[in-house]
């Protein structure tokens, strides 16, 4: 029994899952584990796990805001402490003063967002978590100290503290993505992270609390002076000391969350593609449930599997080779393209709106006061009312919606709002600012599209959408484009808006046409979110094209992969390393037969039972249509054979099946036996379930698959009379299409009898140019796992990890032994509908398609390939014309014997021969038939007499039907 957690996980006592550290050590592929192990955290239920990862990510998070926001309060108290004495204005600070304070803490931020970024892919997210948040903690505390002297001015001196604190916010902004995202579950990985970010509103919100908490508690000396050229005296000192505990207090939740960032263990992730210790990363997963600070391997274990690993594993070493090749395919290059830009149009009107705050507290009426008091209390009380009103039910809307509707639709409509509301704002300006409520309603809905938008979105995604080995950096440059387009707006934006404003005015004539320049900003991010993809629900190895069968497949994010086999020139039997690249192609495919109720009718004996009958019914509804989702996951298409009882009975999942582009084939009616019944019963279903299926299909089915894989002996000539071109139903080879062979015999034992009458050998039959593409037993669902109540042999629990070995076992032998081959697997929705065995499926299509030269192609593919490449033999009887029942139901319906048997009486056919056969030019083709009925004793001249007898009634228009057949070179 598996150990179930302990420590960290309080909410989930009984999860044991991926905590039992021995699950997967007997596991030897390094890339298997690292794939089990993954999807463990991937799946990982809910739990205080993933709350402390948000706390801890989301603190850091709150200190940043507070600190980038803190000081859009204190440069007005910085004014009436520094320039007190200036010879115009005093008491205020000087514009460019003021810009050159806010726009350095931008300026470190992009320096911290691409240095972090890389330095966290390199030598990993542990350690340089923590050290940005303690040059934060440094950088807040040595602004808080500052003061003007003689040498060096406090401008110069908040600057470079702010320019330091700036590169540790910017570390925290790929930091506090990529781990969040690491270590989430994917159900939930965006909430997580929306979480993560929209502790940023928090921060603003708890820096606007903090200013006017201040300021009440020096209101008195506020009091004392009017306005900000007359607070000097104890005013200047109150508002000395006001700032300083403003921008001081950012240090402490910083110092609180620093212990827990210093001792988070690493993710996984970084340790499985990166560092590439697969013991590690085992035991850091677990550390990480259990909220301890790092895992502690066997270190002789570790060395060893290290050792093991580091040829095997897939995932390419980080190297800027690799990252130029990776970000020079398009459809990577432009998600970074697509996050980056949508970024840096995001800042520029975002930051740009910030600027004018003044404005909107205006507005309001809380810009101005009576006294330094109430000018310090209202703008502190302004501001909460901005921050709560917009930005924070913004935030946490998105955290509530983005795993259901999506990053991107957030995204999209975010944008096209903002678009919309900076059009009416920039255009109407000049009326709004005479109905103040107006303009302040448009302000308050720009702050929460901003938040339930873009502002979140592009923080959730650039964690997500890429490879391991280069999150972190590609966060850091989407993240850096961001900032660049707040100093844009700073530096650019900010003295635009007063453009044609008298000298020393602060009016802003030219701030409509800003807010249409934003408006266009917003535009230009709304056509960058259709170059990201969406991530929703998604894990992020399939994200970064890491996952085989996916339509985001890179082949490339597997490393030149090696496989220990004999090498076949050296004759030895020593393990040698040999290329993946040196094996050819695989065509594999799952076909799948909807036998739902119709098997319980005609096969496993349960057309008494309403039990069973409801079993079927899952497999028609429920089971098809979680297969159709599970094909579509992996953009594979599949051949499904389908009962007419089936496609009567579930009509609209037929047609989902037909509508996804899957091949359709026969599959009998109600899943009959056909040994059991006579020709002409045979053939009245064929003739049935062919017209059904072409109807239905818009086109002749191509291939059958006989019900329980019992075809008759007449089977597969009555395939070819309809111009079927490929069976699927005998074991000749296990891994190889062949052309099959009709009419073998061979002598039963008879224990009454000498044995000199049976003591032959099999007598081969006639070839065909029928296509087989072979059947196998150990390749199906059925029989392993699916109970059925009248077998006696009958399984239905055995371990699908069981059973996946097996295929895997067939598919490797044959990978390794065969330049080309074909892997047809054999499903049921009756069995393959239910979870577990989905699970194998899924494993199992990873597994083969992270190997080279694997197609997933639909049996009509292998059929198409195999006749390509190969030629029937010259005599062989071939199939009728490819539709040619369709096109000409008139064709005669009667049949007559034409294979020659045996001497002996004794003797079994495999197939009675139902079809005359008329030599043409090159070769075989079919032609009319005969009704006859010859007895079982029949002898060989009887036989021989037929055949002339129905040669000599064929009709004038064996012509045309022979032109219709084929033929052999």
């Amino acid at each position: 029994m598996a150990r179930t957690t302990a420590g960290g996980n309080a909410a989930f006592h009984k999860y044991a899952g991926y905590l039992n550290c021995k699950k997967y050590a007997h596991i030897e592929d390094p890339n298997e584990r690292r794939r089990l192990a993954l999807a463990e955290i991937d799946k990982a239920p809910f739990g205080w796990y993933h709350v402390r990862a948000v706390v801890v990510a989301g603190i850091g998070f709150f200190t940043d805001a507070y600190d980038i926001f803190a000081v859009n309060l204190v440069t007005s108290m910085l004014g009436v402490v520094f320039w007190q004495s200036a010879q115009t204005k005093p008491g205020i600070i000087p514009t460019d003063s003021d810009t050159a304070i806010k726009v350095a803490t931008s300026g470190g931020t992009v320096l911290g967002q691409v240095g972090f970024g890389i330095l966290a892919d390199v030598v990993g997210r542990k350690r340089m978590y923590g050290l940005e948040l303690i040059l934060i903690i440094f950088a807040t505390l040595a602004q808080s100290l500052s003061s003007a002297s003689p040498g060096i001015s406090v401008v110069g001196l908040i600057i470079f503290w702010r320019v330091l604190m700036g590169i540790g916010i910017g570390g925290d902004y790929p930091l506090s993505s990529i781990i969040t995202s690491e270590f989430a579950t994917t159900k939930w990985r965006g909430a997580m992270m929306g979480a993560v970010f929209a502790m940023q509103g928090i921060g603003q919100l708890a820096a606007a609390l903090v200013a006017l908490i201040v300021t009440t508690g020096f209101k008195e000396s506020l009091l004392t002076a009017e306005d900000a050229a007359s607070c000097d005296g104890v005013c200047q000192v109150a508002v000395d000391k006001m700032w300083r505990v403003v921008i001081g207090f950012g240090a402490v939740p910083g110092c609180i969350a620093l212990y827990y960032r210093l001792t988070i263990p690493e993710t996984p992730r970084y340790t499985f593609d990166v560092a590439r210790d697969v013991e590690k990363a085992d035991e850091d997963t677990k550390a990480y449930i259990q909220g301890k600070a790092e895992g502690r391997p066997d270190e002789v274990r570790r060395v060893t599997v290290l050792a093991d690993s580091e040829g095997r594993l897939h995932t390419p070493k980080a190297s800027w080779n690799d990252f130029i090749r990776h970000y020079r395919q398009w459809k990577f290059g432009k998600v970074l393209l697509g996050t980056a830009g949508s970024w840096f149009f995001l800042d520029v009107a975002f930051y740009g709106l910030g600027l004018n705050n003044s404005i909107i507290l205006g507005a309001i009426g809380y810009s101005k006061g009576g006294n330094m008091y109430e000018v310090f209390r209202r703008n502190a009380i302004g501001n909460l009312i901005l921050v709560c009103a917009g930005a924070i039910p913004g935030y946490w809307v998105t955290v509530f919606t983005v795993d259901t509707l999506g990053r991107k639709p957030i995204q999209l409509m975010g944008f096209t709002m903002l678009t919309i509301l900076f059009v009416v704002i920039g255009f109407a300006y000049n009326k709004l600012l005479k109905h103040n409520g107006a303009l302040l309603a448009l302000y308050v809905l720009a702050q929460f599209f901003f938040n339930f938008g873009p502002n979140a979105t592009t923080f959730i995604v650039p964690g997500e959408c890429f490879p391991t080995r280069y999150r972190s950096t590609s966060h850091g440059i989407s993240a850096a484009s961001g900032k660049i387009g707040a100093i844009i707006a700073q530096v650019v934006f900010g003295p635009l808006r007063q453009r044609g404003a008298p000298p020393g005015s602060s009016d802003s004539p030219w701030l409509n046409h800003v807010m249409e320049i934003f408006a266009l900003f917003m535009l230009c991010g709304l056509f960058t979110t259709f170059l990201i993809p969406e991530t929703k629900r998604k894990t992020l190895e399939e994200l970064a094209g890491e996952v085989p069968g996916t339509a985001n497949y890179d082949p490339g994010s597997r490393s030149a992969a090696y496989k220990t086999n004999p090498s076949p020139d050296s004759g030895s039997g020593e393990n040698v390393h040999r290329s993946i690249a040196d094996y050819a192609g695989a065509l594999c495919c799952i076909s799948v037969d909807i036998d739902a109720v119709a098997g319980w009718l005609g096969s496993y004996q349960g057309e008494d039972s309403t039990s069973d009958i409801s079993r079927g019914l899952f497999a028609g509804t429920v089971g098809v249509r979680r297969l159709l989702k599970l094909f579509d996951k992996y953009k594979i298409k599949t051949t499904w054979f389908i009962p007419g009882h089936s496609l009567d009975t579930f009509r609209e999942e037929c047609e989902m099946v037909r509508d996804a582009g899957h091949e359709i084939g026969l599959h009998g009616y109600s899943h009959e036996n056909p040994t059991r019944m006579n020709l002409e019963q045979q053939h009245a279903i064929l003739d049935k379930t062919y017209n059904q299926l072409t109807e239905f299909c818009g086109k002749p089915p191509r291939g059958v698959v006989a019900p329980w894989w019992e075809s008759s002996k007449e089977g597969a000539e009555l395939m070819m009379k309809y111009g079927v071109e490929y069976d699927h139903n005998f074991t000749h080879h296990d891994c190889l299409p062949y052309y099959l062979r009709i009419g073998d015999s061979w002598t039963p034992i008879d224990y009454d009898k000498h044995p000199s009458h049976w003591m032959k050998p099999l007598e081969p039959g006639r070839p065909t140019g029928l296509v087989e593409i072979p059947a196998n037993w150990y390749l199906d669902d059925l029989p392993p796992m699916m109970f059925i109540k009248k077998a006696p042999n009958s399984h239905g629990w055995v371990n699908p990890r069981d059973v996946e070995d097996l295929w895997r076992d067939h598919f490797d032998y044959f990978y390794r032994e065969y330049d080309d081959f074909c892997f047809p697997v054999t499903i049921h929705p009756d069995v393959s509908g239910h979870p577990h065995v989905i699970f194998m499926l899924e494993r199992l299509i990873e597994y083969i398609s992270s190997k080279d030269g694997v197609e997933w192609v639909k049996m009509e593919d292998i059929c198409d390939d195999f006749k390509r490449n190969n030629q029937p033999v010259k005599g062989a009887l071939l199939p009728a014309e490819h539709g040619a029942i369709a096109k000409d139901p008139s064709m005669p319906d009667t049949l007559v014997s034409f294979t020659e048997v045996a001497n002996s009486s004794d003797r079994r056919p495999s197939a009675t021969n139902s079809y005359i056969a008329h030599e043409g030019k090159q070769g075989t083709v079919w032609g009319a038939k005969i009704s006859t009925d010859f007895p079982s004793t029949t002898g060989h001249l009887d036989y021989v007499i037929a055949g002339v007898l129905a040669a000599m009634l064929v009709s004038p228009r064996d012509a045309r039907m022979e032109s219709a057949g084929r033929s052999t070179k």
